[in-house]
């Protein structure tokens, strides 16, 4: 009979570590908790692991974790052979015990009971007891060096394939399973470098006015779109921290590097504070009222990610509002700024590309047959309002600016040739309806933003649109 198969949980099992989904779980029901942890961590790492799992409480959805699926199909066929299989792990044994319920494959779950951590030297001896005539060992970190010291058969997993050959020099490799995580370029991908386009918003006033020719201007607003973009990608880590469960089961976003565990917790936890921090401290030695502009863009984004990216309409305002604060920024780098109608310009062509987004999600719930999403107050059935209210602000947002064109008279002051700025309200005007339209035919990406950058015919009316407000200039 083939010895006993005992498998590890975090980084094995699921491609993530359940420590660092409780901490999160548990912080976002009650962040004072933060001021707890360095006392929790002084009683040993099984007592931290055993509260915050107490914190936590149904915070966690065990059954969106993202799974290493070739070692599960794996341990389905030993199963069906009648091998015994065990789930072993430095996970605190409330959390094990989850996760095994929701994989239906394990004769016996061990997990830490709150006073010993089950790692490294701690694991193998409980496992060397539990079966004296040998058992095989499924896992993926430098820790389970030690558990395969004692095995009689070793499965690297994941993080452990990259180092497979010490793994064999400790115990006869009977498999592997997963993949090595691509940090950096999972930490690329979480960053989102294709969001970074919108902080190009901050060169429009410059165009509009040809502050462009000012070189120290021109300096400056390529400096705030570098530290915007830096800010936000750290702002991207923190709502992808804050929204995992959410992520996990929507059909696209569930692929987001720490939803699907490409990307480690800890790497999110630490970068995303040091990016926000690092682009504040930038726009504060660059421009006071870029500072200023960034500040209220973080604090707006904080506000929607604990609590606004909830509330139907005022998300999407919200995120109206951000774009909005970028060509803010932009404005105050400009001696004269530019007028107000720019400003309700932007934030309802915005609010409307927000909800082109809500619209697509919206008809994903109906497709799938869910009546809402996680985290989300948008409802299966929300289509036709969402519809509306979009179309309405997308088709102001054109008539805005040709107002603007015909009754504001700073623009012929300001550019040579102000009639080439008619053709900026001409391409919205077919583009904002064919946006739409493919959004009720289901052929929208979720993001516009996303979609514009790739669309052939996006990209070419926008060069028209740019250059045109070039040659008026």
């Amino acid at each position: 009979m083939r010895p006993p198969l005992c498998v590890d949980l975090d980084g094995t099992l699921v491609r993530t570590d359940l420590l660092y989904e409780t901490l999160l779980a548990a912080l976002r029901r009650r962040p004072w908790l933060v001021f707890a942890l360095p006392f929790w961590l002084l009683a040993g790492k099984a007592h931290l692991k055993a509260r915050l799992v107490e914190a936590a409480g149904d915070g966690i959805d065990f059954a969106g974790l993202p799974m290493t699926e070739d070692l599960i199909g794996y341990l389905r066929v030993e199963k069906e052979a009648g091998r015994r299989i065990e789930l072993v792990s430095a996970s605190d044994q409330r959390v094990v015990e989850r996760v095994a319920e929701q994989v239906g494959l394990f004769d016996a779950v061990v997990g830490s009971d709150g006073s010993t951590n089950l790692k490294g030297e701690a694991k193998a001896a409980v496992l060397a007891a539990r079966h004296p005539g040998g058992f095989v060992y499924a896992g993926d970190a430098k820790a389970d060096m030690a558990v395969w010291r004692r095995a009689a058969g070793a499965i690297p997993v994941n993080g452990a394939v990259a180092w497979r050959d010490e793994v064999a020099a400790l115990a006869p490799v009977e498999a592997t399973f997963g993949a090595p995580s691509r940090l950096l370029p999972a930490l690329f991908r979480g960053m989102r470098p294709h969001q970074w386009a919108k902080n190009g918003l901050i060169l429009l006033p410059l165009l509009l006015t040809r502050a462009y020719a000012l070189p120290e201007v021109l300096q400056a607003a390529l400096a705030a779109i570098t530290l915007f973009s830096i800010a936000a990608s750290g702002t991207y880590l923190l709502n992808d921290l804050l929204d995992l469960s959410a992520d996990r089961s929507h059909p696209s976003k569930r692929d987001r590097p720490l939803a699907s565990g490409a990307l480690p917790i800890p790497v999110a936890m630490v970068l995303s504070p040091l990016m926000i921090g690092g682009g504040l401290l930038g726009t504060l030695a660059l421009d006071t009222g870029v500072f200023l502009a960034l500040l209220a863009y973080l604090a707006l984004t904080l506000a929607y990610s604990f609590g606004l990216k909830t509330q139907p309409v005022v998300d999407v305002l919200t995120l109206g509002a951000l774009f909005t604060l970028r060509l803010l920024a932009g404005h105050l780098l400009v001696d004269a700024g530019v007028p107000a109608w720019l400003l309700v310009f932007c934030m309802s062509f915005f609010t409307s590309l927000a909800l082109v987004k809500r619209l697509t999600e919206v008809r994903g719930l109906e497709e799938r047959g869910l009546v809402s999403t996680p985290g989300r107050g948008y409802h299966a059935g929300d289509g036709p309002f969402v519809l509306a209210l979009g179309l309405t602000t997308g088709i102001s947002s054109v008539f805005i600016f040709i107002i603007y064109l015909v009754a504001d008279p700073l623009h012929a002051e300001r550019l040579a040739d102000p009639e080439w700025l008619w053709v900026v309200p001409a391409v919205l005007g077919w583009w904002v309806p064919r946006v739409w339209l493919l959004a009720t035919r289901g052929e929208m990406h979720d993001d516009p933003v996303v979609f514009a950058l790739k669309d052939r015919a996006s990209l070419v009316l926008g060069t028209l649109a740019v250059l045109a407000v070039l040659v008026a200039g």
